[in-house]
This record gives structure tokens, C-alpha cells and sequence, in this order.
């Protein structure tokens, strides 16, 4: 997952559109498709027109992007392609000559997005902001969305990894298939007697993926199909293999052949395993796909230090290319910005015309931890926000475990609550794969022809690839048609398989290829008899702005009525029971343990796990747990050494390992960004004895790497766990769904009465088997006459940006001021926090402050009525003192 992370101003920032569907499915009445269009409504009477806002940094010129207001959205981006470039280009024919004859340079014309990017003045940006077409001028914002070269300091290849003595159990007849995911989510495996893989079905053929640097790697022998055809299309150069790690990551994911044969030892050189041992091939999830680049009809990526980045307007560009002019199918965005209220309002757009063109649009929620850290743009309802699992199997054959568990949520997959009230759609394996490189491409290891691959980054693009096997597996059956991408989405949700994880991290669910697939065959106007049928799925929609998930928000201690289509896809009829599954309040067993900390002799070699820097700490687990969360934290003051745990479970299995994407640091006077704190989820933990190993590593388990070397700090860690349950209560009266038909099904939600976010989640499960989970974003509000709230912030891993909490508040016609003041104890300078506080109905940012001394006010005068918003967001560090950090806050009650 790549992430921008950008200087956040008082008066530079924006407040996100809210975007909304101008294409919905309905699954009531047989599925049918509702399709709105968005028509301008012209006044009758004339009226003044305001100048055009000028949004943060765009007021001082430069990079900017310039918004009309007839976006064009009655003609199809995709269909209807020529003549909304046509119409687009019209447009801005006048705005284009204007700029060229005042200066302006470096111009880019938008069509998903009527709008003109280019470089200019501050004195010309005041002048078109007077252009009554102008509809807003926004800064053109530099995206990250590529990784630095991989580099190997002296240091660190003085100290190699040791052979395990561990030989894994391989067949050394067969090559094992990298990623370890296929399997895990259902798409392919190479044992016969795995049964249920979708690629039995489908295989994506016929579909076009579009993802970006995809045009940099069509020379990969991976990427040419065994009768010689290329899996790139449009494709400028077919010898070409030079581009990003990320690129080949994610084209690996979607398509990569099988074709090719490589040895881990060799693959993985700090790994510890013996030569000749286990072979393994690269496959995707969707073979038969066709790629595009998304960045083919753009301008490359430039280079800025240890980053490749992209302006949101070349973004954009690529969106529109790989629409109109190579017409995918599938979007696949494993990127994202730097979590804040307000901004890239551009790229939002953009996805959502190309939604509405028919296209589906997959986006990463990120990488920087499981709490209230979903990046732009997977917050928009309208496209499939993609979270990450472990799949371990990689790791337990490296550092010598015998046996490992998959499907826990990775510690890095960023979840939680986004402000505007979306929780992620599904998870997809995202930790400990393989994927195609060349170690003449931009950021490959030098060592290797392929490269260690995971995050969201991985999970976006198997789920890319999963839609791709959607589509073909419905255009199989439905006579060549195509499912709408709302319907796509539903699909795919309704199919998932529950790990047992918070609503807010996993969604729905992990991807189940196979079940989806079938799914698609099974909707209505299948040509598949009812006799070649599989087992039978509900398929779930709702009315709220994603159609995949309940987005509530409502009074403390009131219930708020919703309403859930469902659709049975069996032949015959069948009873539906549903019940509401949320989480107890977190509680600690067994005592707070102490480790003291030491660098291990310097004389000997690192192991590939990293080198021990504590004493390792058992700890039993309590029967009936439904989920578990053990944690660490070590005060360090300099955030600049990396240690994490490895836990192991009664049974000797690799169960979790902690993640740090942090800077190293030794030097006080330039601390780190190494959070000192750790935690991973485990979700119904076995009862018993469990083991922390604690070691001087960052998690990553990149083995083609030398393992980390050892850090500085030698003072004490801290370790503890903590456990909840499920609370489980009835959602619905039980309702019959007839063969082949839609029920709306009433769901009254229970607002807690604490202000904050309460994500729960609804099982439907039918008596002929048929099992779906539905997420639910629960939102309390703070009473209308103020009060207290308080947020609990429970780290970061030191990547992107820190949790971010939102609390909403309504504010009545005719109030006085507006106040609302925070505190935290712990106000040393690495617990970093700003908030900002958020005008409603779409409006911008109000006004946003540092906590200094652990406190921070905000005060609007003469607030608009309306519900406000008021956001707590955490740097990327914490002083390691304590577990949580709690940030205590209060609307001031109104002026009379």
C-alpha cells in the first residue's frame, strides 16, 4: 500500500466530499438496476455569481487543478466516451487559451473530472476564480505511489541470517503457488484434492484490469501466456521490465502465468533455507485477464528522494485513459492519501464517474494499523474498500515452525471507522507472499527475480482480480451481460467468509472467490440449469450510500430502523434468522509482564526471525474468548529502535507477528518514527498456553533482506493481554425468502449511549446454509446541548498517519458560540495530536488545532445549524508509556 502523508495547515484544508451513487442496484423485485442521473437545475431568476472557491495552497498558484461546474455526468464515461471528451474539451477550449496567454505552463486536460490542471500564478488563479463556468480551483496535490530502492547497508550484510536447521516439508516434485492467498481465498490450487476453486469456473477471461505501472513489466515472462500472448495490452514496449516492486506486486496478484519455476533458497537468500529444497511458481487470481496501465496515456512518475509520486491530475488522466480509450472493466488502486478531513476531492470524482460508467473500482484501506486509519480514496461508498489477512505459511517454513494459522487480520491492514462513517467491504490476504520483480527494475532487490510482497497492496489487486473472475463467471450465464458494479460489490460481500474480527476491520469478510462465483451464476437470468446449481447464497443490498454495509448514526440509547434486501439464489424457498454481533468492552487477564531489553553478542549471526531482546513470555489464555489482543510498549525516547513479538499458540503453531513500519534512529536530537507499541488480533484464540517470542525486528518478514540489526535501547518492555466477547443479541423476526426472490427485511440498530463509533455487524444465516454478514457502522452522537466524549487511542505502526476518532454533534438554528475543548495526560512531544473541527452538509474544514501541553480548544463563531464534526487524530508516535491513550473532550453547552 502506498500512502502520501502531506503538511496538514490550518486554512490549506478542505472538507471531503461526501460523495453519493448516481447508479444503484436493488436486489428487490429480481434485481433489478436503478440508474439516476445527475441534470442541472437552472434558476429562474437571475442572480449575482459568487466567485468560484479557491480550496488551501491553490490561492498561492502553482500545481493547481480547475473544477467547472457542468461535469457532463448525463453522458457515459465509458459508452458514451467520445462525446463527453468532445463536450469536456468544448468546455475548456476558452479556459485552456486563457491560461496559455497568461503564463501558465504544464497543462492537462480531465474528462472523468470536467477540469484543466496546470501550473500557474496566484494572480491568475484570483482571475479565473471570477469565470462564472468555474466551479472551484484546488491544489494539485503530489501523490506517493511507489517505494524506495530496496538497499542493503554494509552493516546490516555483515550480520546474515543463520540456516534454521529446519527443512521444510516440500514436495519436491511439485513447485508450491506463490501467493499462499489462492488457496486461502478459494481461487486455485495445485493439489487435486482441494476441492471448491473458483478458477475451475473463471479465470477472468475477457476482462480488463487497469493498475498503475502495469506497462513497465509487459516484458516479464510471467506475464506471456504459454500459447505466446501477452497478458498487457496497449503495451508501448513488450520487452520491457523495469518498472516499480509494486507494479510487479500487483500484476502478480491479478495475472501472473505459473509459468515460471524459482527456488526460495535462492529467492530468499536471508532466509536460512537449504538449496533445492522448495521450489514454487507465481500465479495470479484471475490468469486470463487482460492488464492495462491506468498511467499508460500519462506522464511518468518523477522521482523525489526515496519516493515515486504522481500528481492527483496525472492520477486522474490515468483513470480517464484506461477508461475511455481502453474501456476496463476493473480498476485496481493500491494507494492512498494520508488520512484528514478534506482532500483529493478530484480522484474521488473521478472513481465515481468511472463507477457510474459501469467500471468497478477496488482501492487498499492502507497500511498503518487496524484503528481509525483508512486512507483516501477507499473511504468513498462506492467502491470496494479492501483490508488484509495473514497467511503465514512462508514465515513458519523460514523460521522453523512445523505449522502455522492463517486468516487473522495482519497488524498493519489499516481499519476502523473513516469520518465520513464507512467501515472497510472485505479483507483479502495482504502478509508473506511472492511476487514477480527483475532486479534491473526501478526498485527491486538487486539479489532476486522476484520480491517479497504484501499489505493491502496485495489484497487490493487479488480482489481486483477477483471481480474479474465475477465478471466473466456472470457474462457465462447471463448471455454476455455484465453485472453493475453495486451488484459486483454485493456479490463479492454477501459471499465472504466471517473470520470472526470486528466489523471495522474486516468488513464483511475474507474473499471467497468460489462462492462468489458461483454466486453470479445463480442471480437472475442465469442460463444455468437449476440442476448444475452449487450451494445456495444470500446476496445482501441496503439503502444507505454504500449498498454493501449499514451506515447509522443516531442518538445515544435511541434504536434507528433499517431496512436489508435479501436475495436467495437457491430454487427453494428458505427461513432467514438474523442476530446483531458486537464486542464487549476490552478487559485485561493475566498480569502485566516486564522484560528487561539487551542487544544480543555482537559476534553472533541474526537469525531471519531477528535476534532475541527479551526473555520470551508464556501466558495462558481463558476458554470462550471471541477475540484477543495481546500488546507491548517500551518508552524509548529517541522512537528510533524496532522490536516486535512472535506468538506462537498451545498447538506450536505461527500464529501472529507484530508489525513497525517506524524509522530507526539512535540519535536523540533526530528521534524516530518508531511508535513504541505493539499489538496484533487474534480472533477466537485457542485456550491454553500461548508464547511471545520478543525480538529486534520490524515485522515485515521481507527475507530477502538481511534481518534487522539489532538496536540501542536498553530499558524494559512491557507485555499484556487483553480479551473480550461477543455480545450477541436477535436483529430481525425471522422472514421465508422464496427461490429466486428479494425480502426487505427489517433491522432495527441500538445506538450505544456513549458518543463515538460502534461497529457491529449482522449475520443472516438461512436453514439451507446459506451464511452472510453484513457490517454496521454505528455513530453515537453528543447531544444537541453539548457534553463530554472521549476517544481511545490505541497506536499506530508508525506508517502514513496515526488514528484518527470523529465524534458528531448537531447544532441548532440561532446557537451561540461554538467550543469544544480536549485534553490527554500524556503531552510529552511524540503524542502528537490535531483537531479539527468540521462544518456539516459537505462544508469545509472549519478550523483545526495542535494540542499543546495536552490540551486544544476550537471555537467557531456563529456556527451554522447542521450536524458538525469534530476530528481526533494522533501523529505517528507515542511515548510508549502507556497501553491507550485517552483523549478526553467537551462540547461546551450553548450561550443563551
Amino acid at each position: 500500500m502506498r500512502k502520501a502523508v502531506l503538511q496538514e495547515t490550518t486554512t490549506s484544508i478542505r472538507r471531503r466530499r461526501r460523495t453519493r451513487a448516481v447508479s444503484v442496484v436493488a436486489l428487490a423485485a429480481g434485481l433489478a438496476t436503478a440508474a439516476g442521473t445527475l441534470v442541472p437545475v437552472a434558476s429562474s431568476v437571475a442572480a449575482p455569481v459568487p466567485s468560484a472557491p479557491v480550496v488551501g495552497t491553490a490561492q498561492d498558484g502553482g500545481a493547481v487543478i480547475v473544477w467547472l461546474k457542468d461535469q457532463h455526468a448525463d453522458l457515459n464515461l465509458r459508452t458514451q466516451s467520445q462525446q463527453r471528451i468532445d463536450a469536456a474539451h468544448e468546455d475548456q477550449n476558452s479556459l485552456v487559451a486563457d491560461i496559455k496567454a497568461h503564463g501558465g505552463t504544464d497543462l492537462t486536460q480531465l474528462v472523468s473530472v470536467n477540469a484543466v490542471a496546470a501550473t500557474m500564478s496566484a494572480d491568475e488563479v484570483q482571475r479565473l476564480r471570477t469565470d462564472p463556468a468555474v466551479k472551484q480551483i484546488v491544489p494539485d496535490s503530489e501523490v506517493t505511489v511507489g517505494e524506495a530502492p530496496l538497499t542493503v547497508s554494509a552493516a546490516a550484510a555483515s550480520t546474515p541470517a543463520v540456516a534454521s536447521g529446519h527443512s521444510p516439508k516440500c514436495d519436491t516434485k511439485q513447485p508450491q503457488v506463490e501467493p499462499e492467498a489462492l488457496t486461502d481465498i478459494h481461487a486455485y490450487s495445485n493439489d487435486p484434492h482441494t476441492p471448491d476453486m473458483a478458477n475451475s469456473i473463471a479465470t477472468g477471461k475477457g476482462v480488463v484490469v487497469a493498475n498503475d505501472g502495469i506497462d513497465g513489466l509487459a516484458g516479464n515472462p510471467n506475464f506471456t501466456r504459454p500459447d505466446g500472448s501477452h497478458v498487457v495490452i496497449g503495451a508501448s514496449d513488450y520487452t520491457a521490465d523495469d518498472t516499480d516492486e509494486e507494479y510487479y506486486g500487483d500484476a502478480s496478484s491479478i495475472a501472473a502465468q505459473g509459468t515460471v519455476v524459482y527456488d526460495y533458497a535462492q529467492e530468499l537468500p536471508y532466509s536460512g533455507m537449504p538449496v533445492g529444497t522448495c521450489t514454487f511458481v507465481l500465479r495470479g487470481d484471475a490468469p486470463d485477464a487482460s492488464l492495462v496501465d491506468i498511467n499508460h496515456n500519462d506522464h511518468p512518475e518523477s522521482t523525489s528522494g526515496d519516493v515515486l509520486t504522481e500528481s492527483e491530475s496525472q492520477i486522474v488522466a490515468g483513470i480517464d485513459a484506461a477508461v475511455t480509450v481502453y474501456h476496463a472493466d476493473v480498476l485496481s488502486e493500491s494507494y492512498g492519501y494520508g488520512l484528514r478531513p478534506g482532500n483529493y476531492a478530484t480522484h474521488y470524482a473521478a472513481n465515481d464517474a468511472a463507477v457510474a460508467a459501469g467500471v468497478t473500482v477496488v482501492v487498499s484501506s492502507g497500511d498503518s494499523g487496524v484503528q481509525g486509519t483508512v486512507s483516501s480514496p477507499a473511504s468513498d461508498p462506492l467502491v470496494i474498500e479492501v483490508g488484509a489477512t495473514n497467511t503465514l505459511r512462508l514465515e513458519a517454513q523460514n523460521y522453523g515452525y512445523d505449522s502455522w494459522a492463517n486468516d487473522d487480520i495482519t497488524p498493519l491492514s489499516s481499519g476502523g471507522t473513516t469520518p465520513n462513517n464507512k467501515v472497510p467491504d472485505l479483507v483479502a490476504p495482504g502478509y508473506s507472499g511472492q511476487a514477480a520483480c527483475n532486479p534491473a527494475a526501478s526498485s527491486c532487490p538487486s539479489n532476486t527475480h522476484t520480491v517479497a510482497f504484501g499489505g493491502t497492496s496485495q489484497s487490493c489487486p487479488l480482489v481486483a482480480g477477483a471481480v474479474a473472475d465475477v465478471i466473466q463467471a456472470y457474462r457465462d450465464s447471463h448471455n454476455g451481460a455484465s453485472p453493475a458494479p453495486a451488484l459486483i460489490k454485493q456479490i463479492l460481500t454477501s459471499t465472504a467468509s466471517d473470520t470472526g474480527a470486528p466489523a471495522d476491520q474486516q468488513g464483511a469478510g475474507l474473499l471467497n472467490i468460489d462462492a462468489a462465483v458461483k454466486a453470479a451464476r445463480q442471480l437472475p437470468g442465469t442460463t444455468v440449469p437449476s440442476s448444475r446449481r452449487p450451494a445456495p447464497s444470500l446476496i445482501a443490498s441496503t439503502s444507505s450510500a454504500d449498498t454493501s454495509q449499514l451506515e447509522v448514526v443516531g442518538d445515544g440509547g435511541t434504536t434507528v430502523g433499517q431496512t436489508v434486501n435479501l436475495y436467495n439464489t437457491s430454487t427453494k424457498p428458505t427461513l432467514v434468522t438474523a442476530t446483531a454481533r458486537a464486542f464487549t468492552e476490552p478487559k485485561q487477564f493475566g498480569a502485566t509482564v516486564t522484560e528487561n531489553v539487551s542487544a544480543p553478542d555482537p559476534a553472533k549471526p541474526v537469525p531471519a526471525k531477528g535476534a532475541d531482546a527479551a526473555k520470551g513470555i508464556d501466558f495462558i489464555v481463558p476458554s470462550g474468548l471471541a477475540r484477543m489482543t495481546p500488546e507491548m510498549i517500551w518508552p524509548d525516547p529517541t522512537n528510533g529502535n524496532v522490536l516486535s513479538f512472535i506468538l506462537t499458540d498451545p498447538r506450536g503453531r505461527l500464529r501472529q507477528q507484530s508489525y513497525d513500519y517506524g524509522t530507526a534512529s539512535s540519535n536523540p536530537a533526530r528521534p524516530g518514527t518508531v511508535p513504541n507499541s505493539q499489538r496484533v488480533e487474534i480472533a477466537h484464540p485457542e485456550p491454553g498456553r500461548w508464547h511471545a517470542e520478543i525480538v529486534w525486528a520490524n515485522g515485515r518478514a521481507h527475507l530477502q533482506e538481511p534481518p534487522n540489526v539489532p538496536g540501542t535501547y536498553s530499558g524494559t518492555v512491557q507485555f499484556r493481554t487483553v480479551g473480550q466477547h461477543y455480545q450477541i443479541a436477535p436483529a430481525s423476526h425471522p422472514v421465508i425468502i422464496p427461490g429466486h426472490s428479494s425480502r426487505a427485511v427489517s433491522v432495527p440498530i441500538a445506538m450505544p449511549r456513549d458518543p463515538g463509533d460502534h461497529p457491529e455487524s449482522v449475520q443472516f444465516l438461512a436453514t439451507n446454509g446459506a451464511v452472510t454478514s453484513l457490517p454496521v457502522a454505528r455513530r453515537t452522537s453528543i447531544p444537541a446541548a453539548g457534553g463530554p466524549f472521549q476517544a481511545d487511542i490505541v497506536g499506530t505502526v508508525g506508517r502514513g498517519t496515526g488514528q484518527i476518532s470523529t465524534f458528531v454533534f448537531p447544532v441548532s438554528a440561532g446557537r451561540g458560540d461554538l467550543t469544544v475543548n480536549l485534553h490527554t495526560a500524556d503531552s510529552s512531544a511524540d503524542n502528537g495530536f490535531t483537531a479539527y473541527l468540521v462544518r456539516p452538509s459537505d462544508g469545509p474544514l472549519q478550523t483545526s488545532a495542535a494540542f499543546v501541553n495536552g490540551n486544544a480548544t476550537l471555537t467557531v463563531a456563529n456556527p451554522g445549524p447542521g450536524l458538525w464534526e469534530i476530528d481526533i487524530k494522533l501523529n505517528l508516535t507515542t511515548s510508549g508509556q502507556e497501553f491507550h491513550q485517552v483523549v478526553d473532550g467537551e462540547v461546551v453547552p450553548a450561550s443563551t
